[in-house]
């Protein structure tokens, strides 16, 4: 009965977890309600839909008009990443537009890279708003070029421009000179994997109308003239501009004399007030509400009929010595490590119907058929003969019953996502918001992409099959004293064999970044690494959820689909449409 409160106990944590992060997500992105944030649809010219967020200041009318700014993401992102700009010009008395690019987010894929991807019908929608004036931009890697390609071709003028991460061949092309396009900012951070930062002063120098070097955080021509020009710098990466403080900072203060005039109206704060930080903090606190909720929900649900018959209790006494939880837990982090690259780079040449989609599936599915084949081989020493797999968790007591085990097990982790997602849905629809932190969590689903999202289950399952197996068989301890000890135990135990060899990639890549002053690893494979920021943490929550659901059934099945299913969501909603 106790057990039973506590589980009711931690639910009803969760959910005011949920509701305070949202909460506070919402007052951030709405300024507390000085400002109204709206979903629009826009179509292009080529019929093409694009999903966009509006935020207008309480105070815009036809009668007193504010400027207004687009503003695009890069590659693989979607428009809540660049939210942070957004939240810091409307406060300000900006009109801000923040679009996903075809293919991206919610928005329609394109006819073709020559087809406007979202930046002409942003621009020409703000500027037939009446309580809409000058118009400004803000690019980020892949947006920086939408950016540019709209700022080219479209008819309305746009009076500032900001580049962040995204600095291309455009600009010293024959139709970029010291006053076309009109005022510029660059910004990039210095460790960005993408650019050479010191020879990018010295290829900008005709832009900026000056002789190489250029001087960061020196203005060249004059606003009047549209003749503006300067580049900033911080110490970050290409994936982490989009929060830079520095960046985001100087981008408002650069609109307010591009598009303001260099005045300080009635709504102009300190560049150096920013808030959006605590818009992030309240998406972090609601995704860990949501993820918490979890232990409860699957515990709640195992105890309902038919689920019951889930529930077995543990029949195995193994349990693995403190050298075999070493040595094959280093053994399993090289073979996730070890696969990486070289199965995202054999991905890359496989059609599908997403973006990088073919190498993120390749990776799981060949990493977990090679993680199966050295369990098996470890499985035929002389010391292993003698158990079953069910010691492992993986048939449980009755193998003749596997069908009927693992369909009764997919059909309790769907349930569990439906849950998840009939909780974050109204929000999504009614607030304008997400579950996310800086990295993307749960979204909605278009129609096409919930199409998708069963094609990432055929790379998923086996693979998660194999990592529980890993973790919660094979380096599974002996169990402590207390129930909760154990379970305690047995969770950092799983997560941390799964993401520290990923962790000190990433420590390598930044350490010697910082001894050398440019990136370690730079170019494709820089930007290939960066995809650890987003798997690291979902990797450390599915471990979790494979410790938990193998505490409550003695198998590792639940935990095997619906990691799946959530990965298959994650990698469905965020990754971008094959143009």
């Amino acid at each position: 009965m106790s057990r039973l409160r506590k589980r009711y106990i931690v639910l009803i944590i969760s959910f005011v977890m949920i509701a305070g992060g949202i909460a506070s997500a919402w007052g951030v992105q709405n300024n507390f309600g000085s400002v109204h944030t709206t979903e629009v649809a826009l179509v292009t010219a080529e019929g093409t839909y694009i999903h966009s967020t509006l935020q207008v200041h309480s105070a815009a009318s036809p009668s007193n008009p504010m400027p207004g700014v687009v503003v695009i993401h890069g590659v693989i992102q979607s428009k809540e990443w660049l939210m942070g700009f957004g939240i810091e010009l409307a406060r300000r008395g900006f009109v801000v537009l923040t679009i996903d690019a075809s293919a991206h987010g919610n928005s329609d894929s394109s006819p073709g890279m020559n087809a406007d991807r979202g930046g002409i019908a942003a621009l020409e929608y703000l500027s037939s708003q009446s309580f809409v004036s000058t118009l400004g931009m803000v690019g980020h890697s892949m947006g920086a070029g939408i950016a540019i390609d709209a700022v080219n071709e479209s008819a309305v003028t746009v009076d500032g421009l900001v580049l962040v991460g995204g600095i291309t061949s455009d600009l010293t092309s024959s139709w970029a000179n010291t006053t076309y396009p009109r005022n510029v900012l660059v910004t990039v951070g210095y460790y960005d994997e993408l650019f050479d930062v010191p020879n990018l002063l010295t290829s900008l120098a005709g832009f900026f109308g000056t002789s190489p070097p250029i001087v960061f955080g020196q203005q060249y021509g004059t606003f009047a003239d549209g003749s503006a020009r300067m580049i900033i710098t911080s110490p970050s990466n290409h994936l982490f501009e989009t929060i830079d403080p520095v960046i985001i900072s100087e981008t408002v203060d650069w609109f307010r004399n591009s598009l303001k005039g260099g005045g300080y109206d009635s709504y102009w704060i300190p560049k150096q007030n920013l808030i959006y930080q605590y818009h992030i903090l309240g998406g972090f606190i609601a995704c860990l509400g949501l993820q918490l909720s979890l232990a409860p929900l699957m515990a709640i649900i195992i105890n309902l009929p038919p689920f019951k018959k889930l529930k077995e209790a543990p029949s195995s006494k193994y349990a693995a010595s403190s050298k075999s939880y070493w040595g094959f837990g280093a053994l399993y982090g090289i073979i996730g490590v070890g696969t990486f690259l070289p199965f995202l780079l054999i991905g890359l040449f496989i059609n599908f119907p997403q973006s990088i989609g073919a190498p993120i599936g390749v990776w799981l599915l060949g990493s977990g058929l090679i993680a199966a084949g050295v369990l098996i081989l470890i499985k035929q020493r002389s010391g292993n003969k003698s158990l079953s797999w069910s010691d492992w968790g993986v048939f449980g007591s009755d193998a003749k019953g596997f069908l009927k085990v693992f369909g009764l097990s997919a059909l309790l982790a769907l349930v569990l996502v439906l849950c998840l997602y009939l909780v974050m849905l109204p929000v999504d629809v009614l607030l304008a918001l997400d579950f996310r932190a800086f990295l993307p969590l749960f979204n909605d689903l278009t129609p096409i992409r919930a199409l998708i999202m069963p094609l990432y289950l055929i790379f998923g399952i086996p693979f998660f099959v194999v990592e529980g197996t890993w973790l919660i068989g094979l380096l599974r301890t002996p169990p402590k004293k207390t129930w909760l000890r154990t379970q305690v135990v047995w969770t950092v135990k799983a997560a941390f064999i799964k993401v520290i060899p990923y962790v000190l990639v990433l420590l390598i890549q930044f350490s010697l970044t910082l001894a050398t002053g440019t990136p370690f690893f730079a170019g494709q494979i820089g930007f290939l690494l960066l995809f650890l920021w987003m798997f690291i943490p979902m990797l450390a929550v599915a471990a979790c959820i494979t410790t938990w659901s193998y505490r409550l059934s003695n198998r590792v099945y639940i935990g095997a689909v619906f990691n799946a299913l959530i990965f298959s969501w994650i990698l469905a909603s965020i990754l971008p449409l094959a143009i």
